[in-house]
């Protein structure tokens, strides 16, 4: 008779489980980027799936070891970007968001292939704060781009419910992002 092997999960040192552990960052990426104007691309109802899914796929993955709790703290920033990025077209705020989760992406690979846990708190603490930096200066260079583009009436911002869409003649998202 033929004895049932266990199943055996990889180990947390995997690149599966290092890959695995960026699914919940990026589908919170997913739900911020659902709340804003004009309409955003992302359907509110794939939004507030991604946001519980993150939740579960969370817990499954600290359980099984795949994500680390700092990587896991790591993977909450996108809920700043909603407070950095409130108020702007989500012409600008979805790509500003998703490029940001990108930068937090590479950083957490790297953080977690690194060998040494001091260098990889080091590693995702760097990268935190200067995707937190970039978004605020993208921010920024967004809101002065607006200003140079003429005034808007009092409680208007540009592409909002009955205030005056952009034209598509403004700044590319990639250069507000790295205009220093």
């Amino acid at each position: 008779m033929e004895t049932i092997r266990k199943i055996r999960w990889l180990s947390e040192d995997s690149w599966l489980a290092t890959l695995a552990s960026l699914l919940p960052l990026w589908l919170w990426s997913l739900a911020v980027t659902v709340e804003g104007f004009p309409k955003p691309p992302i359907p509110v109802e794939l939004g507030i799936a991604s946001f519980w899914l993150a939740i579960a796929l969370s817990i499954v993955l600290v359980w099984k070891r795949w994500l680390p709790p700092d990587v896991l703290l790591i993977s909450l920033i996108p809920f700043v970007f909603m407070f950095n990025f409130d108020e702007i077209s989500t012409r600008y705020k979805t790509p500003f968001i998703l490029f940001c989760a990108l930068i937090l992406s590479i950083g957490m690979v790297i953080a977690q292939r690194s060998g040494s846990l001091t260098v990889r708190w080091l590693l995702l603490l760097f990268v935190a704060v200067a995707v937190l930096v970039l978004s605020s200066n993208a921010a920024q260079n967004y809101w002065n781009m607006v200003d140079e583009l003429g005034p808007f009436e009092f409680g208007c911002f540009p592409d909002a419910y009955g205030c005056p869409p952009l034209t598509g003649n403004e700044t590319p998202w990639w250069v507000l992002f790295f205009r220093l």
